[in-house]
């Protein structure tokens, strides 16, 4: 349902709880603020270094290159981006504590389009004014197949999502309707603003919106995108959700026009999503997807929750019980932790469709790992290899074969009963 940010910033604080320093010292997805200072001051030890080590017989080395090698390894291209970018930073750190920054948005009827609600609090504070629609159907989970109507697209999602989260289909229904209806909205806004990562789940979405935005009639006069990768002083950057309102203010300045090929992009995408082969999806990632070169790897890697050539397990699977078999049984809440931050390649699943993973892992008539759930609260489930778990890993047993498998990754039916069973290249070890 469409909201209004700054009909909500009254209800916040300057600073809320949680925005801010929602992650403890120490932690790799916390965002640890830049100094010009510091990067000088790191530049200057990273010069004595290395004339220290080079000794007499070479030049010396020049502060320059230097500054340029730490700017490199904050991600920016030059010394310069990384200044402006802590000058930015600094300018949008002091817009919200007077709790009523500048609204950045505040020209245009904008509407802003997020994969869910994480970041609804955050722009609030950090003083934007438009509204906000959540456009969140997670299609990296269960069937997207190629339908002849919405209505029955969204019957298909919405069985799915309720046998999956257990609650009412009808409510389920409605709520997918009406992100849908909202949807149609967009062309009523002067500018519209499609907030998004790169990971799978954020990337099938934007698929899926700008297939939907490929119609000229529904598009809005401006449409702009920004695909997160990263955020300068952020270690471990899982999405936009994790990072405080000033952020977000300097973010707003990468935002660019959807391009025409962008648009074209969408509907040959989307389609391939859908298709109930991975054929349509290898072509589409063997061309680089150069508009928007985020999406060809983030479908890449939703292929490879395809079983695997090697054991019939998909990526995370295999990711998940490489974990307990390197580092002994943990519990649940711990290894989805592992699981997203360090195993991962492309973070994108949240941790209820991992606790469903687990039990997926756990209740098979083969099971791969144990699954004791000793309360309500993940960090009380405890899980351990088992024996049947350690000889997928060495590839000496095949899921598939063992249990047969009845799921679908995008429009890709698996099936044992019919004998639809794609398979994804072996995968190396990773951890």
């Amino acid at each position: 349902m469409i909201e209004n940010l700054a009909a909500l910033r009254p209800r916040l604080a300057a600073d809320p709880p949680g925005l801010s320093d929602r992650f403890e010292q120490g932690d790799p997805r916390r965002l640890e603020r830049l100094s010009l200072e510091q990067q000088e001051e790191r530049a200057k030890e990273r010069l004595h270094d290395w004339n220290s080590a080079a000794g007499t017989m070479q030049a010396e080395a020049k502060l320059s290159d230097a500054q340029h090698t730490i700017a490199k390894e904050e991600g920016f291209k030059n010394w310069v981006q990384m200044q402006t970018h802590i000058e930015q930073s600094e300018i949008a750190r002091k817009a919200p504590q007077n709790g009523e920054p500048c609204a950045l948005d505040g020209k245009d009827r904008a509407l802003h389009i997020r994969c869910g609600t994480d970041i609804r609090q955050t722009l609030a504070a950090a003083g934007f004014s438009g509204d906000l629609l959540p456009f969140y159907d997670p299609y990296v989970h269960g069937p997207v197949p190629a339908t002849n109507s919405l209505d029955e697209f969204l019957h298909i999602r919405a069985d799915y999502i309720c046998r999956s989260l257990h609650p009412s289909f009808e409510e389920v229904f409605e709520d997918l309707r009406q992100q849908y209806a909202d949807l149609e909205k967009a062309r009523d806004y002067d500018a519209v603003y499609i907030w998004l990562e790169h990971d799978p789940c954020d990337q099938m979405i934007l698929a899926r919106l700008l297939d939907f935005f490929s119609w000229k009639e529904r598009r809005p006069a401006n449409l702009k995108l920004i695909c997160v990768t990263h955020y300068p002083g952020v270690k471990i950057f899982n999405g936009i959700g994790q990072l405080p309102p000033e952020a977000l203010r300097v973010l707003w300045t990468q935002f660019r026009e959807v391009t025409p090929a962008q648009l074209a992009l969408g509907p040959r995408a989307w389609a391939a999503i859908c298709s109930p082969t991975p054929d349509a999806l290898h072509e589409v990632i063997a061309t680089g997807t150069p508009a928007l070169p985020t999406l060809a790897i983030a479908l890449a890697r939703h292929l490879r929750q395809l079983p695997s050539a090697r054991n019939g397990l998909n990526l995370t699977e295999n990711l998940t019980l490489q974990i307990p078999d390197q580092k002994g049984g943990m519990n649940a809440a711990r290894l989805f932790g592992w699981y997203t931050n360090h195993y991962e390649p492309l973070s994108f699943m949240g941790d209820t469709g991992y606790w469903h993973l687990l039990d997926g892992l756990a209740i098979a008539a083969h099971p791969a790992i144990t699954l004791d759930k000793q309360g309500k609260k993940p960090n009380r489930w405890q899980v351990a290899l088992s024996e049947t778990g350690k000889q997928l890993l060495a590839g000496h047993l095949d899921w598939v074969q063992l249990n047969g498998i009845d799921r679908w990754v995008g429009g890709i039916h698996l099936s044992s009963l019919t004998g639809s069973v794609y398979r994804s290249p072996e995968l190396p070890r990773s951890g």
